[in-house]
């Protein structure tokens, strides 16, 4: 047995190397991009919120649940103002899941089959959907992080309790994951129910007060400032109202399709993705029938329920939007570890299986390694010298003492400047002309109830907005003539790449 320890820890450590080597190969060319997704501007205006010491919520508001905010706002206090400080945060949280991922899949396959299928991950997280530091990134550490606490047998008190604070902050993460502290909680109970020998019979009970802490210390916060309104509209009421946007029927569709667009643009990343994640379901579906221990049944139970669980939360987000799929990669990949351990039993099976990691990996590294090591050695700047840091610095410049600034886009200026927000609701600016957001808002008397028209009348100092029209667009779109609104009380006064500040003439 002492013979066995080292090996298993030696194992561990080498894992880790390869997975942070693999994470930080491909993630790092995001730290010269100031902006990948306008919704991580979002989340570091809330962030900076935070840090100046608000809760969430209750001076700005955006859809998300709070932990994101939390984690970017701890981040932004202890760093200063830093967007590499932020995507860091995302790079950390894919290489814990990564690790949560090769843990969990250790228990049911070999160990370098397990990081074959945790390196799958890393490969899939590298593209586009998982560069920016999103709310699913909190998520789904936190999700596997129970996971992982529910795969030891006997299920102890301890790590039920844990699983159900950690599956908690998951949802804390991201609301659509509601249904997995429930379907958990349920799991348990049944287990106890027949007296399962893998879990402890009081596990569920543990779970329960495990995924009471954080409900509970969040509602005190909120209750001890006089804010517990806000704390109810902004986890219940709106999410159920944005949720609603979507059935599930065109929300499948929609995934369909969008899945359809992003294998053509990578199939050598999500085609052998796929392919052994469909085999892993299949092998795990078979060993449950004949399972070589109750230990490898109640993890298989733990994984094949989590799947559906995970993609039904995920068609009922009320949206549609790739970076979703981040919530059910890390589960597909320990199904690819099986899938892997699988393929290593045949002929030439460890070649193949090899072929299988390596090729989507290599081609991972083939498109993000170039940039990784450029910004590494110091020859793409810095997002702090980009395009909207230059506008931001351009409007500080103005003579006018606190501008006024409203941003259609690019709302990373608000930070740069520390400006105010003309709009609780529009720290994501189109949010302010989303019926399902800002119209709970409004019943409550949180905003206006013409958001949109109040800040055009406002006539702010400056508008800034992007070259490619998106955000005249949006204004566009809810039939405001923002195009006579523009021409009439602004003038065009710089541009910075894609860009662009107007200035507002005639100024009292």
């Amino acid at each position: 047995m002492s013979a066995k320890r080292p090996a298993s820890r030696l194992n561990t450590v080498i894992a880790a190397a390869i997975l942070a080597l693999a994470v930080l190969a491909t993630q790092l060319l995001g730290l010269g991009r100031e902006v990948i997704d306008p919704d991580e501007s979002t989340f570091i205006l809330m962030g900076a919120d935070v840090a100046r010491g608000h809760l969430p919520f209750v001076e700005q508001f955006d859809l998300k649940p709070p932990m994101i905010f939390l984690l970017i706002g701890g981040v932004l206090a202890l760093f200063g103002k830093s967007i590499t400080a932020v995507r860091l945060l995302g790079d950390a949280l894919i290489f814990g899941t990564a690790m949560l991922t090769f843990g969990f899949a250790r228990h049911l396959t070999g160990a370098w089959t397990a990081l074959g299928g945790a390196l799958l991950y890393v490969a899939f997280a590298s593209l586009d959907l998982g560069q920016p530091t999103y709310s699913e990134l909190p998520a789904l550490f936190f999700a596997m992080g129970a996971l992982l606490a529910l795969a030891g047998t006997p299920v102890t008190l301890r790590h039920s309790a844990l699983a159900g604070f950690l599956l908690v902050l998951a949802v804390l993460s991201r609301t659509n994951l509601y249904l997995l502290p429930v379907v958990f909680g349920v799991l348990l109970l049944v287990a106890a129910l027949r007296r399962s020998a893998s879990v402890h019979r009081f596990a569920w009970l543990a779970f329960s007060l495990g995924g009471l802490v954080p409900v509970v210390l969040m509602v005190l916060a909120y209750a001890a400032t006089g804010h517990i309104a806000v704390l109810r509209l902004a986890m219940i009421d709106v999410p159920l109202a944005y949720a609603q946007q979507v059935g599930p029927i065109e929300a499948l569709i929609e995934n369909a399709r969008q899945f359809y667009v992003v294998t053509t643009m990578e199939p050598l990343i999500v085609i052998p993705f796929v392919a052994l994640s469909l085999l892993g379901v299949a092998i795990a579906a078979i060993r449950l029938a004949y399972p070589a221990s109750a230990g490898e049944r109640w993890r298989l139970i733990v994984l094949l329920i989590a799947l559906p669980t995970l993609l039904v939360c995920v068609v009922l987000s009320g949206a549609v939007y790739p970076h979703y799929w981040l919530q059910i990669l890390p589960v597909l990949a320990v199904f690819c570890a099986i899938g892997l351990g699988f393929v290593a039993g045949l002929p030439l099976g460890r070649w193949i299986g090899l072929l299988l990691v390596l090729v989507p990996l290599g081609t991972a590294l083939t498109e993000r390694l170039p940039s990784s090591l450029a910004v590494a050695a110091g020859t793409r700047s810095p997002p702090e010298r980009f395009d909207i840091a230059a506008a931001a610095d351009h409007i500080a410049r103005s003579g006018l003492r606190d501008p006024s600034v409203w941003p259609l886009r690019m709302q990373l200026v608000d930070w740069y400047l520390d400006a105010p927000q003309l709009s609780k609701a529009g720290v994501q600016p189109e949010n302010i002309a989303r019926p399902a957001i800002v119209g709970p808002l409004a019943a409550h008397g949180y905003v206006g109830s013409d958001e949109l028209g109040r800040i055009m009348a406002l006539r702010p100092d400056f508008v800034v907005t992007d070259a490619a029209g998106k955000g005249i667009g949006w204004v566009r779109a809810v039939g405001r003539p923002v195009d006579g609104w523009l021409a009439a009380n602004y003038r065009l006064d710089a541009q910075f790449g894609d860009v662009l500040v107007y200035r507002r003439i005639n100024r009292p």
